[in-house]
């Protein structure tokens, strides 16, 4: 094989090309990684439904008992 500037300038390019790809993926990968995360710190803090659970639980308690609390 020739080294020939033409043959540095295919190889540069072509190794070029496979490093934006690379980049390209990672971040593709990295924002849904960070979309994952979001979804379930946003999940795991969303306690509206335990909370109204947990006032329904109690406001059965405090008629069971004929109380206010």
């Amino acid at each position: 094989m020739e080294l020939t500037k033409e043959h540095f300038e295919q190889t540069i390019a072509a190794t070029e090309g496979r490093i934006i790809k690379r980049i390209d993926d990672s971040q593709e990968e990295l924002s849904r990684m960070v979309s994952d995360g979001f979804e379930d710190l946003q999940r795991r803090l969303d306690v509206r439904e335990i909370v109204q659970a947990h006032e329904r639980k109690l406001k059965k308690i405090e008629e069971a008992l004929h109380i206010t609390l």
